[in-house]
Order: structure tokens, then C-alpha cells, then sequence
């Protein structure tokens, strides 16, 4: 499989185990923007988008989608530009990025976020009733000499990841490594 190929598998196995979720929860609403009352500064860094909620005896169920499948393959490497992508099994609902470059601006992250999170639900919903965005993304934080964030791409299109690793490029990082280390051991 091409890197293509894998970030499409990678996508649609998340979906239909949503598909499967949302089968089973016909009242409530699918994917709900919230702000997260925590610590973080960034306001795009606090934002999450729930899988479902619903008010049942007038009480609130947020319910979160846990994925328990993913495409596995041994980890393949792969090149766009001057940056080298190691990338390995992954859920797409908690994709970890990993580099070992400092960064210095957060502006990058933030304005991609900011596109595909779309604080305005201004996507239009698809057949199966998904939005087409992001769920949420953490801030890059250091960690023993490396930056690490993750994704939740929720029912984003494989152009979100795409174009993420095209902005990872455009820093002039030279590798990333890309998998859910610690959902898979």
C-alpha cells in the first residue's frame, strides 16, 4: 500500500466502527463542538468535538466512540519533499506526531486546526451524517527532545492529513514519525 492508500484504510475502518456507533444511537446529536474548561491558553487547543450527546431522564450522556480496530502493516517509511515520514499503524481517532526539531510558532498548527475543526459548522453534513472535520488537536509539547501532538481526525477526509503533513514540510522539519504509540504496544 501507498502512503495514500494506508491514510484511506486508516479512515474508513474508523468510520465504520462509527457508523456501527451511531447504528445504535438514534436520538441526541453527532459530533458537538465543546470547549474544554482546562488549563490551556490557545482556545483552538481547548476545543473537542464529541462524538454524540444526548439528554436521557434529563440527564447529559456524552458518549466518546472507542475504536477498537486499525489497519495494521509492518512501519513504512516514506518521503514528501526534504521530510522523511515514518509512519506506522495508527488510529485515526488518536494519531500521534512526533519530531525532534524545536518549533518556534504554534501558527502553523493553530491555523490548520482552525480550518478543519470548523468552529462554525459550516461543513455540511454527509450522507451517513458525518461533518467532515476534526475532533480535536493538542499542542505540540516537548518531551524528551522531541515534540509530540496528537489528532483526533474524527470524519475529516484523508486531505486533512495530507495537508497537515504538507505544513509539517513547509517548517522544514526532516522527519516525523506517525502512529497511536500509545493506544498500540
Amino acid at each position: 500500500m501507498d502512503f495514500i492508500d494506508i491514510i484511506k484504510a486508516q479512515r474508513e475502518c474508523c468510520l465504520k466502527q462509527l457508523t456501527e456507533f451511531y447504528r445504535e444511537r438514534t436520538s441526541g446529536a453527532k459530533e458537538i463542538l465543546l470547549v474544554l474548561n482546562n488549563d490551556e491558553e490557545e482556545r483552538i487547543f481547548k476545543l473537542y468535538r464529541l462524538d454524540h450527546f444526548e439528554q436521557i431522564d434529563g440527564k447529559s450522556k456524552p458518549t466518546e466512540l472507542g475504536p477498537d480496530r486499525y489497519i495494521n502493516y509492518p512501519m513504512t517509511s516514506f518521503k514528501l519533499g526534504d521530510l522523511s515520514i515514518e509512519l506506522n499503524p495508527f488510529y485515526w481517532h488518536g494519531c500521534d506526531f512526533v519530531f525532534d526539531q524545536e518549533l518556534h510558532s504554534m501558527e502553523w498548527l493553530k491555523a490548520w486546526a482552525t480550518k478543519w475543526i470548523d468552529v462554525e459548522d459550516n461543513n455540511p453534513v454527509d450522507s451517513n451524517g458525518f461533518s467532515g472535520v476534526i475532533h480535536n488537536v493538542t499542542r505540540p509539547q516537548q518531551n524528551n527532545g522531541e515534540w509530540q501532538f496528537s489528532v483526533d481526525f474524527g470524519t475529516a477526509n484523508e486531505n486533512a492529513f495530507i495537508e497537515l503533513i504538507q505544513a509539517i514540510d513547509e517548517l522544514g522539519i526532516n522527519r516525523v514519525r506517525i502512529g497511536s504509540f500509545e493506544m498500540i504496544s
